[in-house]
């Protein structure tokens, strides 16, 4: 804990994302990493392979955008660099450690910037303020654009921003989940509309087990939000045992497409 203190008071980020948490969150997403790679691996090498495979089907010569490029665990940055002629990772936040491990990239661009467009707005909010009117925003989207990849982030989008409404705006429960569907459906809109290809992985649904694994609890990751058919699944188990607690796991269920906008309705 010390230490996960210390990158953060080091690590340079935007105002809204230190308060709204989205620093302290990553710099905690690489601790949980560490603690659980074993448990990881399978995720992250499927997660790898889809993006590689959605990269494939376009020519290369053109950009590519990771949306959601975290700590790259579950990006193949080396391929990309070497098939792409520009690689833009967009976050919320880029710790120093991504800086340094990307520097090696000529054609690799850093973009710190808040896909949701609603952080700006929930801190100048009022607390009685109901309704956001911000949209989703990809300002590195331009005619070169050839793919973009929307990693892992679509079940996560609207954490910091609800945390932040429950905690300062004093949002209900209802008014706090109207605004995480708001959040995560706009992405999907978003992506949608593309005029490229897009590559979507999400987690779909979580399962928790207790210590003899039998399931106790099973739940929609996105907010009744449905997808259309995946290219394909896999299950994640992104907490372990211990983790959240000590007889208590949980299991992602993740959606992966290549190409989102072709995929067929369920």
């Amino acid at each position: 804990m010390i230490i996960e203190y210390l990158r953060f008071l080091t690590n340079p980020a935007p105002r809204s994302t230190k308060i709204l948490g989205q620093l302290q969150e990553t710099i905690a997403l690489e601790a949980r990493y560490k603690r659980s790679k074993k448990q990881w691996r399978p995720h992250l090498e499927n997660s790898q392979e889809i993006i590689r495979g959605a990269a494939k089907q376009v020519s290369g010569n053109g950009e590519v955008i990771i949306l959601g490029s975290g700590l790259l665990l579950d990006v193949p940055i080396e391929f990309l660099s070497n098939y792409f002629s520009k690689v833009i990772l967009v976050d919320v936040v880029h710790l120093k450690k991504i800086r340094r491990k990307t520097k090696r990239f000529h054609n690799v661009v850093l973009l710190e910037h808040d896909i949701t467009g609603l952080a700006e707005e929930l801190l100048n909010a009022h607390p009685s303020q109901q309704e956001f009117l911000s949209e989703p925003e990809l300002p590195c989207l331009n005619e070169n654009t050839e793919l973009v990849v929307s990693t892992n982030m679509l079940s996560q989008i609207h954490l910091a921003p609800v945390f932040y409404a429950e905690k300062y705006l004093n949002f209900s429960e209802s008014q706090l989940e109207t605004l995480a569907h708001q959040i995560m459906k706009s992405h999907v809109a978003l992506l949608s509309k593309l005029p490229c290809q897009c590559c979507l992985i999400a987690d779909n649904k979580r399962i928790y087990k207790n210590q003899h694994e039998i399931i106790i609890s099973a739940e929609n990751s996105l907010k009744n939000i449905e997808l259309p058919k995946p290219d394909k699944t896999w299950y994640w188990e992104i907490a372990p045992k211990g983790e959240l607690e000590k007889n208590l796991s949980m299991t992602s269920l993740v959606y992966a497409y290549s190409n989102f906008s072709a995929a067929p309705t369920i």
